[in-house]
């Protein structure tokens, strides 16, 4: 399975929380960071580097913030992925030094319709690209030059760059892209490009084989050609630290499926949406994944965003989510379905209190984390084959069904029916109880089934019951009829908790047996990775 970062040669999938926007600025906001990947368990954080930190001064280069960020992950024991807030975060240009800020007539600034400045500097304009692209590669060979990679996995180019406030840039500058001819590059990959959106609205437009940005895109005119430009201009970025010191770089986008999805108004214009990810593609053959930024909750929203940029040439990774339950049942199905080689969750500063603690809210989300980092060795191996499950509870499932081959399995869900009230639950052991004596744990996990009768599983929230897949005449009758009689005589060869060593190796901690299976093989977080090796 393709992945986007390595750790010593190795695929590593990231189990991060991104810092918030400001946090990054000082050694005293960053506490708050570090004991909220402490209090979460994240093997990954990921924090922004400032331009305007970097580099006060036309000329003169800074580096604090960076070793801050490379010292932190150090001392603390976690990888780092750096955001470069460059000409870009979010649609506006509000990370940039105050002398590109002061300096109009140099770095373009991009106009409304009306003419009105908007808070983002202009895509074509060239000299801010030269400005951006010294800055970054003076980033790079930094982190070259500080033996970086012992922590460091990759870099994300700009944060959710393009033009917020208008579909494209109306200043003099912009006026002049817009009415130019459209690139003989654009035009030829038009004509081979296999069915994407931009090939269908070049055709509804009547094919043409040249003109200017209205002629041969018509209504969607003013998106595209920013597109072309914002992937051009990150493309020659990325491309120029690559040189320097070649480790991934992906860009993050700012999704266009948001309110009424009119391009700069409701999401920045020129983004890699999906409308747009096919031609981003095209051009930015330095960048090595483009990655959607997914905060929307429900499944169905969700996986038709996930399923657009999970492609043979895109590897899927989301930067920027939630942290909530919803979240962590769709990370587990991005992982089984779409391929997903790695998730942070936004604002991890805020999982706990100023003393460190770990916030309520944040505990069924802290769950799924357990689970990732209990299994990470057998996610690196096995995840994208066959042998790779997950249970999820959504709500109105009391169970999932789950066909391992040799064996019938069902997850049977503590939650019943996912009634996410969380009411204290009757009739079951203190085993599937938090200390409160309250239900607070969706079913969630992962298994891996090697075959033979072995599994590997961690998890909360379920028991897994399994059938043999023998004769009919055997899984009708006697014993295994009765779903309580089964329970009570499986072949359990060993049943065992425990967990991955440094190496991946399975060290058990304790063997469970008796009563203990009789019902099934329960899971909860604190346990780790139960191995089950069941006679055949």
């Amino acid at each position: 399975m393709k992945r986007l970062f390595y750790s010593d040669g190795k695929p590593f999938f990231t189990i991060g929380g991104q810092a918030r926007n400001s946090s990054s600025q000082s050694a005293e906001m960053m506490k708050k960071v570090w004991r909220a990947v402490e209090a979460m368990g994240l093997n990954t954080l990921a924090a922004p580097v400032y331009w305007e930190m970097l580099e006060p001064e036309e000329g003169v280069f800074d580096y604090t913030q960076i070793d801050l960020l490379l010292d932190g992950a150090r001392a603390h024991g976690v990888k780092l992925v750096i955001l470069w807030f460059g000409t870009w975060k979010n649609g506006a240009s509000q990370y940039v030094p105050a002398w590109v800020k002061t300096q109009p007539e140099r770095f373009v600034w991009a106009e409304s319709i009306q003419h009105n400045l908007v808070r983002s500097l202009s895509p074509h304009c060239m000299e801010t690209r030269e400005a951006d692209k010294k800055a970054y590669c003076k980033m790079m060979q930094y982190l070259k030059d500080a033996g970086a990679e012992d922590v460091l996995l990759g870099v994300q180019a700009e944060n959710e760059p393009g033009i917020l406030g208008t579909p494209r840039d109306y200043s003099e500058t912009g006026e002049a892209a817009f009415r130019s001819e459209v690139p003989g590059r654009i035009m030829e990959w038009l004509r081979a490009a296999a069915e994407c959106p931009v090939k269908e609205i070049w055709r509804e437009n009547g094919s043409r084989t040249g003109g200017i940005w209205r002629e041969v895109f018509g209504f969607h005119a003013e998106e595209t050609c920013t597109a072309y430009a914002l992937a051009a201009y990150i493309n020659d970025i990325a491309g120029a630290g690559k040189e320097i010191y070649d480790i991934p770089v992906y860009v993050n986008v700012w999704l266009g499926e948001m309110y009424n999805r009119v391009p700069g108004l409701d999401y920045p214009s020129g983004g890699a949406v999906s409308r747009m990810v096919d031609m981003w593609k095209y051009l930015s053959g330095n960048i090595d994944a483009i990655c959607p930024d997914v905060y929307f909750a429900d499944y169905r929203t969700y996986f038709d965003i996930v399923k657009q940029y999970s492609r043979e040439d895109n590897i899927l990774y989301i930067p920027e989510s939630s942290a909530n339950h919803m979240n962590a049942m769709n990370t587990l199905n991005a992982m089984a379905e779409y391929g997903l080689s790695g998730i942070h969750f936004f604002g991890v500063d805020d999982a706990v209190t100023n003393d460190g603690v770990l916030r309520e809210d944040y505990r069924e989300y802290r769950g799924l984390v357990s689970v990732l980092t209990a299994m990470k060795p057998m996610i690196e191996a096995y995840q994208g084959t066959d042998r790779f499950f997950v249970v999820t509870q959504y709500e109105g499932s009391a169970s999932q069904y789950l066909d391992f081959g040799d064996f019938c399995g069902r997850a049977v869900h503590y939650l019943p029916d996912g009634d996410y009230r969380w009411e204290p639950h009757r009739g079951t052991d203190t085993y599937h109880r938090d200390d409160s004596g309250t239900f607070r744990k969706l079913a969630k996990g992962i298994i891996v089934y090697l075959g033979e009768g072995e599994f590997y599983m961690a998890g909360e929230g379920f028991s897994l019951n399994l059938l043999r897949k023998a004769s009919v005449r055997e899984m009708t009758g006697g014993v295994l009829a009765s779903q309580f009689q089964n329970g009570r005589h499986q072949r359990y060869l060993k049943v065992e908790e425990g967990h991955f060593d440094d190496r991946g190796q399975y060290v058990a901690d304790r063997i469970r047996t008796g009563d203990e299976c009789d019902t099934g093989v329960w899971m909860d977080a604190d346990i780790g990775v139960v191995h089950l090796k069941i006679q055949m």
